[in-house]
């Protein structure tokens, strides 16, 4: 709950009284928030509803909390500013405060006492068991003056639930929708980049078959490659299956199935064409020297 002090005698009170205290006090020419300090001429004070903790305002630069002063680092939070989301209690604080402002002058005194307590009740029942014995209303007159209470206080609040409803409405539609647009083309180049690297994949495989399809070593590259690994093998010698895998591997070729008709056409070629340093015994392919 917001305090207020006089800046003309320096007397505290809470912001309900501040009417009262201005008819009687001939200096009262402005107010001052307890916790953030900042001035109020005139009626401006009803504009300061929320304000710093008092952890924010005496650990002052060694504070580590969510601090909430403005630009100008008075305190005083403007009004678009966004300010804390209040408790349910609080906000029940909030709203008997301002029904004390614009209360009926039969129900000013009761208003005004009832901001001056703490934990005031929210539900219709509770509440008027509460006024019983904090504002001494009994009988048929206390009744009446319960309900006419309970109606203002109701009355209030969902004035300040559409009230509430609507700022937010009119926060969101005053979004900028550059951050929008930005999204989208981010979203678009993101996916056209994908698109274009998704096609060069596939260009490259395509590319790729097409060559161990089509563009097969020479004879002679083969025919080295085929000396290697049979020299790097045991007794120099290898199965014409294991052979083929181990030459296509060694000179990164992948052979599709219409490939390994053509890759084994080739490699006999090789052996037959070097009859004096391979030959081919059943399944065996062998080094002669």
């Amino acid at each position: 709950m917001v305090f207020f002090c006089c800046d003309g005698c320096g007397e505290t009170f809470k912001k309900a009284k501040v009417d009262a205290h201005a008819a009687k006090c001939r200096e009262c020419y402005a107010v001052s928030c307890v916790d953030c300090s900042q001035s109020f001429p005139g009626d401006d004070y009803r504009t300061h509803t929320s304000c710093i903790s008092e952890a924010e305002r005496y650990e002052k630069t060694i504070y580590r909390g969510n601090r909430k002063l403005d630009e100008s680092g008075t305190g005083h939070r403007d009004q678009q500013q966004k300010a804390k989301k209040l408790s349910p209690q609080d906000a029940w604080n909030q709203t008997i405060e301002v029904a004390a402002e614009t209360a009926p002058p039969s129900l000013k005194s009761y208003m005004d006492q009832l901001t001056m307590l703490e934990n005031v009740p929210r539900k219709q029942k509770q509440f008027c068991n509460f006024t019983v014995n904090s504002l001494r209303l009994r009988g048929p007159h206390g009744e009446k003056v319960k309900g006419e209470i309970w109606v203002l206080l109701t009355k209030v609040r969902e004035e300040e639930k559409k009230r509430r409803e609507e700022n937010d409405k009119n926060v969101q539609q005053k979004k900028p929708t550059s951050q929008k647009v930005e999204d989208v083309s981010d979203s678009s180049s993101e996916s056209e980049t994908k698109a274009v690297s998704e096609s060069d994949n596939e260009h490259l495989n395509n590319k790729n078959d097409k060559r161990t399809a089509t563009d097969l070593p020479s004879v002679k590259v083969v025919t080295k490659a085929m000396k290697k690994v049979l020299k790097k093998s045991s007794n120099k010698q290898l199965k014409f299956k294991s052979l083929r895998k181990q030459v296509q591997e060694s000179l990164s070729f992948k052979a599709d199935k219409d490939a390994k008709k053509e890759w084994k056409k080739l490699m006999q070629l090789c052996v037959d064409s070097n009859p004096n340093k391979m030959v081919m015994d059943g399944k065996t392919v062998a080094l002669t020297k």
